[in-house]
């Protein structure tokens, strides 16, 4: 296992897929709600990139089921196998995404959910960027962010050491709007609405939660921007 942030998460979720699986199907978490405003927003039959599928579920069979079409990235081959066993209908490609490459104006929608606290925050505005580029124009981005002012963390989840990497909100949304993003919506949430026990592993989580969207130059100044 490499020392490297990105081979720390990568080993990490290789080996608790099982337990991660079973985490994420009984896991409340305004993931799904954020993905049903994403589908809101955009035509019939999206074309939308998923980064940090996991093993498939929830969000990425809930976009197929949806009718759209999607493209899912995770940084571990064992999650995107367990990924591909669910929804053999997606776009699926391990590694680290930082490293993917798309054309420009690819995708009229992005989601991303407890994945981008995992890069260090050093690369988060490279990410952001790469994101932005590859939105269509009045193109949507939901996900959520950290809120800790931390540049490594490192700690225990479900067994296995991981890395974490943040700004505070403040940084974070001076991030996005730097980036170009305009921010639709922001909500500041306690994991497991601050209901969780001291065992589980988000205890005494928050989370930063993001609607954003890539501007349209194209759409007329004042008037709201559909996808």
């Amino acid at each position: 296992m490499s020392d490297a942030p990105e081979g720390i998460v990568e080993y990490a979720y290789d080996n608790i897929a099982e337990w991660y699986l079973q985490w994420v199907e009984s896991q409340k978490s305004p993931r799904e709600r954020y993905t049903k405003k994403l589908l809101e927003q955009l035509e019939p039959s999206p074309s939308i990139l998923e980064l940090g599928c996991g093993p498939g579920i929830p969000i990425l069979k809930l976009l197929l089921d949806h009718g759209a079409h999607v493209v899912a990235n995770d940084i571990s081959a064992r999650q995107v196998e367990m990924a591909k066993a669910r929804c053999p209908e997606a776009t699926l490609i391990a590694g680290d995404m930082t490293t993917l490459t798309f054309e420009p104006e690819s995708f009229h929608g992005v989601t991303s959910f407890y994945a981008l606290f995992h890069l260090p925050r050093a690369k988060l505005k490279d990410m952001l960027i790469k994101i932005h580029g590859w939105l269509k124009p009045g193109g949507v981005f939901v996900f959520n962010l950290a809120t800790l002012d931390e540049e490594e963390i490192h700690g225990e989840f479900l067994g296995y050491g991981m890395f974490w990497s943040s700004y505070d909100v403040d940084g974070n949304q001076a991030l996005l709007k730097e980036v170009g993003f305009e921010l639709l919506q922001v909500e500041i949430l306690q994991a497991g609405d601050g209901k969780l026990e001291e065992d589980e592993p988000d205890f005494d989580a928050e989370f930063m939660w993001v609607m954003a969207r890539k501007k349209d130059p194209a759409a007329p100044s004042g008037v709201p921007q559909e996808p």
